[in-house]
């Protein structure tokens, strides 16, 4: 139940970011140019280095805390 929420909000930030970027060509009369693909490529990867970011902060707490313990 938790990895399909955790899947489910992944991709409500993905597609929100994608139809922001969606609407931005619209609104500019851009088409589909290689920097727009890049960028909706760009936001299906993007939440992933936020993860990366939250679970490197986790990891880094829990070391620094099993350090004191042992010292």
């Amino acid at each position: 139940m938790f990895e399909a929420a955790i899947v489910l909000l992944y991709s409500l930030v993905a597609v929100t970011a994608m139809a922001v970027t969606l609407l931005e060509g619209w609104a500019n009369h851009a088409g589909l140019t290689f920097h727009r693909l890049a960028g909706l490529l760009a936001c299906l990867l993007w939440p992933l280095t936020l993860l990366l970011f939250i679970l490197h902060g986790s990891v880094v707490r829990l070391l620094t805390r099993l350090s004191r313990s042992l010292a």
